[in-house]
């Protein structure tokens, strides 16, 4: 009886409390030290990289998703990020300083962000001037699938565009009450992010031969079915002058829309215009790729979603 007793006591070999690995963080393989740093929080890579400086290459090797991000610097003296991570954990940083001091500081910051970072949202709101240069003068890609750039002046738009990933899928753009009045519509429309992105909108824009330039563009590109691009502009002329300068293309017309053929002919291009009932609001033009054998039937006369997405504060239609 007593033996029974002792054997139950007895720890067998499988189930050791000796610790199964013994190895410190200098002894691992580069391997599992990527698979390590690919399970690591934004934060907790900062703090590997102050601990084992002769290793931060290898982390910053590792590509690491967020998902959503968002820098702004409401004036010359002060610098946030804050980042979201796919588990729903908030990073967030503030700088502040001397104007000069704090840019090369702050710029430095988002330059190892979008260094290793992979957005499903970037949103970017530069307010001064002075990030100008530093945007122009950076050479890296931003990787985001949505991009909402608020705040950012006609030159800010276009650095930042032209850094994008080509997967990206949504740019947006609101200047504010300013408007963007002075982008070159040329300049812009030869960029590829722009020519291949399914989706992107400028609100409070001024430009109103950018519809036709646009529509322009993508028969020259056969862009594929469902590229939209979605404008507010306070230029009454927007839609008459599209009329003038595809009037050889014309399929149908209405007063609220226009269909004009492309050199595809399984593609047409349709702009639609939308209305809010609130005094002084602007107009809202829809223009979009869609297949030639769309019936009119099929057209959605409820423009409510569309404008809320590039202008929420107008919505009652």
């Amino acid at each position: 009886m007593s033996s029974d007793s002792e054997n139950s006591f007895e720890i067998p070999e499988k189930l050791s409390i000796d610790p199964i690995y013994k190895t410190n963080w200098c002894d691992m393989s580069a391997e599992i030290k990527r698979e390590c740093i690919g399970k690591m929080e934004f934060k907790e890579r900062l703090s590997l990289r102050c601990t084992a400086k002769a290793e931060r290459s290898l982390i910053d090797s590792q590509k690491i998703k967020f998902h959503k991000g968002e820098f702004w610097a409401e004036s010359d003296d002060r610098f946030d990020a804050v980042l979201y991570s796919e588990n729903g954990n908030k990073f967030s940083k503030c700088l502040d300083g001397g104007p000069k001091t704090l840019a090369n500081k702050a710029f430095e910051f988002v330059k190892y962000i979008w260094k290793v970072g992979v957005f499903e949202n970037l949103q970017i709101s530069f307010f001064v001037p002075v990030y100008e240069a530093k945007l122009k003068d950076y050479t890296g890609e931003i990787s985001a699938k949505n991009v909402y750039l608020e705040y950012c002046d006609a030159d800010m738009v276009l650095s930042i565009i032209q850094k994008l990933n080509d997967d990206v899928e949504s740019i947006m753009t609101n200047p504010g009450l300013g408007g963007l009045p002075d982008i070159d519509s040329d300049e812009f429309l030869a960029i590829p992010q722009i020519q291949n992105v399914p989706y992107w909108h400028i609100a409070n824009y001024s430009k109103t031969n950018s519809l036709h330039k646009v529509a322009q563009m993508w028969i020259d590109k056969n862009s594929k079915i469902g590229s939209t691009f979605q404008v507010y502009t306070f230029d009454d002329g927007s839609f008459q002058e599209f009329l003038e300068h595809c009037k050889d293309r014309i399929v149908s017309k209405s007063k609220k829309r226009v269909r004009i053929r492309t050199n595809n002919p399984d593609r047409h291009i349709l702009l639609e215009r939308g209305f809010v009932r609130i005094e002084g609001a602007p107009q809202y033009f829809r223009l979009m790729v869609i297949h030639s054998e769309m019936e009119e039937s099929k057209y959605d006369n409820n423009c409510k979603a569309w404008i809320r997405k590039i202008d929420p504060e107008y919505y009652n239609v």
